[in-house]
């Protein structure tokens, strides 16, 4: 799997499909930005790391969750712990749009110098202010994690995740979660399908005014299909626990 390892911007196309007890099924777009950490200097005007901007990426929000901590340095943390050779670091995620922003899952690639992927760290966060990383070496398809946090009040902890990652242009990337109870049956789907762009200067300011309340749009959804599940009268399991920043290996 190779992918452009240049700053580039897209629209993902989101799907969500819960497969149980409730049939729901929904999809929306959302901006992503895909920056190279290895190299960030003047990426765009309108672009700022640890700053306020149109589109900004703090490191409070993501990583070490310090503001002093850059993204790449919690990357080559994970590297150095887990023997990850790599030439550089592209890190996808929905940015802050003039200040605010809700990123469901972010995604860190580690690059060889002919910019295949090496490894991939899935960064997981629910709107509860939670974080929980996962980590895959090597091959990217339904790799198995356990499920370390709560997401939805509409599925219990007791799950598996299968992620699975590729793409069909280095200017592509598909990642893909289906959710299996203890029972070992599919519960939930959910998708993301990005196509990318390298920034310019006039092709990213017309993609700034098309999405300036991308983030606002995406949280509104997430509440509007659990206000549906409620509704519905699906089963709730309540928020109890939070926990740490935690990493898993696959």
């Amino acid at each position: 799997m190779e992918l452009i390892s240049s700053h580039c911007f897209g629209i993902g196309k989101i799907i969500h499909k819960r497969t149980r007890d409730t049939d729901n099924f929904f999809q929306y777009n959302a901006p992503y930005l895909s920056i190279n950490l290895s190299n960030t200097i003047n990426i765009h005007p309108f672009i700022s790391l640890n700053r306020f901007n149109f589109f900004s990426i703090f490191y409070k929000q993501h990583g070490f969750r310090n503001k002093k901590k850059s993204l790449y340095d919690f990357a080559k943390n994970v590297a150095e712990k887990h023997n990850i050779v790599f030439n550089s670091i592209q890190f996808i995620c929905i940015p802050s749009i003039v200040g605010y922003s809700f990123n469901p899952i972010s995604f860190y690639l580690y690059l060889d110098s002919k910019n295949k992927v090496k490894s991939i760290i899935y960064e997981v966060k629910n709107t509860f202010g939670d974080q929980v990383h996962y980590l895959t070496l090597n091959k990217f398809k339904d790799k198995e994690f356990k499920k370390n946090m709560y997401v939805s009040p509409f599925i219990e902890m007791d799950c598996t995740y299968k992620i699975s990652s590729k793409n069909k242009r280095k200017d592509h990337f598909f990642c893909n979660i289906n959710q299996f109870n203890l029972k070992k049956e599919q519960i939930f789907y959910a998708s993301i399908d990005l196509n990318l762009k390298e920034i310019t200067f006039y092709n990213f300011i017309l993609f700034l005014i098309l999405n300036i309340f991308g983030s606002v749009k995406t949280i509104t959804l997430i509440h509007y299909q659990a206000i549906k599940l409620l509704l519905k009268k699906s089963k709730f399991f309540k928020y109890s626990n939070r926990i740490k920043d935690n990493l898993y290996l696959d």
